[in-house]
């Protein structure tokens, strides 16, 4: 299957330059120098991710991205930025972006990046199709719909989840009481998207015990297990979905 990349840029000899690279290795490539240019190719058709640069002028990259996050089929978000503090990489991981790649980078690191993100949104919808769409889980007074990928709390309050830690959950919950692997939850075929993984898993994972914590109980659901990976700690109860 040839995927379609969106390039968001305000400058357009960086598009150019880009978009003839991921063409070259196989892509189809859609250009939008605006997020209005962007609104038009996404009314007209789907993509399977989209490249971005945070600092460009008009509406703010993370602004992007919260909005590319609440598409009923979202794409896999990477953000190019100059700015390159962990604090910058972690607000821009926070805010849904599935990587984060500073400038100036090498195009054949953002390719490896492209392609591991376009495998692990691959690997989100196989998985989300092969559990049983007629099952829930609960847990500790939790419930989780896989046909809805909803999560609610104890006092039965909805629970808003990212597809990333979504997916998370559902893996940890499916193997309650199991160490799971990083490489379990995001295969990783070099060991730049290995590093890549780690760090995008953590952050991912620290957003999802910060909303289980705030009801009762929910901070002891996950824990982790130093060199092995991480337990989800209490018993699962599978039931049709309601």
């Amino acid at each position: 299957m040839r995927h379609r990349i969106l390039l968001l840029d305000s400058d357009r000899d960086a598009l150019s330059t880009l978009g003839g690279f991921l063409t070259s290795h196989g892509y189809e490539v859609l250009e939008a120098s605006s997020s209005r240019e962007m609104d038009d190719i996404l009314a007209k058709a789907e993509v399977d991710a989209v490249v971005l640069d945070l600092m460009r002028p008009g509406e703010p990259g993370l602004a992007i991205c919260s909005r590319l996050r609440g598409r009923a089929l979202a794409p896999g978000v990477i953000v190019l930025s100059a700015a390159a503090e962990e604090a910058d990489i972690v607000v821009g991981l926070e805010i849904g972006a599935d990587d984060y790649v500073t400038k100036p980078y090498r195009a054949r690191e953002l390719l490896a990046r492209l392609r591991a993100v376009l495998r692990r949104r691959q690997e989100t919808v196989h998985l989300t199709s092969a559990y049983d769409r007629s099952e829930s889980y609960r847990f500790d007074g939790w419930r989780l719909n896989t046909a809805t990928h909803q999560l609610f709390d104890p006092r039965d309050r909805s629970v808003d989840l990212s597809p990333t830690e979504f997916k998370l959950l559902q893996v940890l919950v499916s193997k309650a009481q199991e160490v799971v692997a990083r490489r379990d939850l995001a295969p990783a075929e070099t060991g730049e998207e290995a590093r890549a993984r780690d760090f995008q898993i953590n952050v991912a994972m620290s957003r999802l015990r910060r909303k289980l914590a705030r009801a009762e109980g929910g901070a002891r659901l996950i824990r982790t297990v130093r060199h092995a990976g991480y337990l989800f700690t209490v018993p699962v109860e599978r039931v049709p979905a309601s």
